[in-house]
């Protein structure tokens, strides 16, 4: 079950210890083979340490195990002795180093964990009948304005790094063809009007104008822009003339 390693040694020398002492200080119960791997709860598997130990022990577990699965097992039960909540034992706290090392392991960890068949809905697919709870359940769920300012102002002065040319690429193939969430649909007549309604009357803040108009100023669009400018205007152009509407007021 645990590898031959060094960590090993030191878990099983600490357990020994342990096992030959009385401790009148404050003390942990800690399952030597832990119940996630087998173990249970007979007084040869359990064993009395001190916050620390139980803490370094827990630890150790997370390297004395070789499997994915099983290093996934000892890494929730460290995060949780780190982070949950227990009234019954002491919380742990480790220095910034070491909480950054093992947050990192416990979200690649986590990440594995949730990935390919190991997702609960792999292969699987919401019923209309759950997709409609879904939805339902999430109507009216809106930003009020506070909460639009407060992400406004936290997102100012901010500037993100720039695309990739390989992170581009790789979101204009996730929104293509078949990988497209409107591929082979059209939005309803009643879905056209509500998005229409939405964005009736709808104002940009002037800050964000001024900023807009900043960033670009100076700059020469492109021949290839310029030539989707002329296609896109030409096909509005042409939509309007059929509705008989004016191209430069229509919306």
């Amino acid at each position: 079950m645990f590898n031959q390693s060094k960590y090993s040694q030191i878990y099983h020398s600490i357990i020994a210890n342990a096992k030959d002492r009385i401790l009148t200080s404050y003390t942990e119960r800690h399952h030597i083979i832990p119940r996630s791997l087998g173990g249970d709860d007979e007084p040869d598997n359990l064993v009395d340490l001190t916050a620390r130990e139980h803490f370094i022990c827990h630890w150790l577990l997370t390297k004395m195990v070789d499997s994915t699965h099983d290093k996934w097992k000892m890494m929730n039960a460290l995060g949780y002795m780190m982070w949950a909540e227990n009234q019954n034992q002491e919380r742990y706290r480790v220095n910034a180093r070491l909480y950054e090392r093992l947050k990192t392991k416990h979200s690649e960890m986590k990440s594995w964990a949730v990935s390919g068949e190991r997702n609960g809905m792999y292969g699987k697919h919401h019923t209309e009948v759950a997709r409609e709870k879904i939805r339902q359940a999430n109507l009216g769920n809106q930003i009020n304005e506070q909460q639009r300012n407060k992400i406004r102002q936290n997102k100012l002065g901010k500037k993100r790094k720039p695309f990739t040319d390989e992170h581009l690429a790789n979101l204009k193939k996730s929104n293509s063809g078949e990988n497209n969430g409107m591929f082979g649909r059209k939005h309803s007549e009643e879905t056209k009007a509500k998005i229409g309604a939405v964005a009736k009357g709808r104002k940009l803040d002037p800050s964000i104008i001024a900023a807009r108009s900043e960033k670009i100023k100076g700059q020469k669009r492109s021949l290839e822009t310029l030539a989707k400018m002329r296609q896109a205007w030409e096909r509005r152009r042409q939509k309007a003339q059929e509705l008989g509407v004016n191209p430069n007021t229509w919306r």
